[in-house]
């Protein structure tokens, strides 16, 4: 593997780093934080995200995304971190993106990477309630919830 980042990935590279350092600032975080944000992050900032097609890096070309790797989206990654961007990108278009692109059905990937693509489903990672790992313990049920992007 190559440590050094090739043409598009610098590209990829300059242009968060830009759009981030205008777009949110640590600023950004404070005044999420100061406001008590219910979401915890901008979901018009996210749309943004959308928009540029962060949410499909690690997404199949053949359900509408990027076709991208983990670099890529490692990039991004570095780039949120530095401004310290709250989003849903490591939660909905890594994790999820991933599991549902290694281990859904064909059925699964076509919905529900279609949806992360076009920034219609943030997807979240539910572990456990309790500091020892007790998954079958887990009390707080999954409840399905209509947004405004619904």
């Amino acid at each position: 593997m190559a440590l050094v980042l090739n043409d598009e990935q610098t590209m990829l590279r300059d242009n968060a780093h830009g759009f981030l350092a205008k777009n949110a600032p640590v600023a950004h975080l404070r005044a999420l934080r100061d406001n008590r944000d219910a979401d915890g992050f901008s979901r018009e900032l996210w749309k943004n995200f959308v928009e540029m097609g962060w949410a499909g890096i690690l997404v199949s070309q053949d359900y509408g995304g990027l076709g991208l790797g983990h670099v890529e989206a490692g990039i991004v990654i570095e780039e949120l971190g530095r401004t310290l961007t709250p989003s849903p990108f490591i939660s909905t278009a890594v994790l999820a993106a991933t599991a549902i692109g290694r281990a859904g059905t064909d059925k699964q990937k076509k919905i529900y990477l279609s949806q992360i693509v076009a920034g219609d489903l943030i997807a979240t990672m539910a572990v456990d309630e309790t500091a020892k790992h007790h998954p079958e313990k887990t009390a707080m049920p999954a409840i399905a919830q209509a947004t405004a992007s619904s």
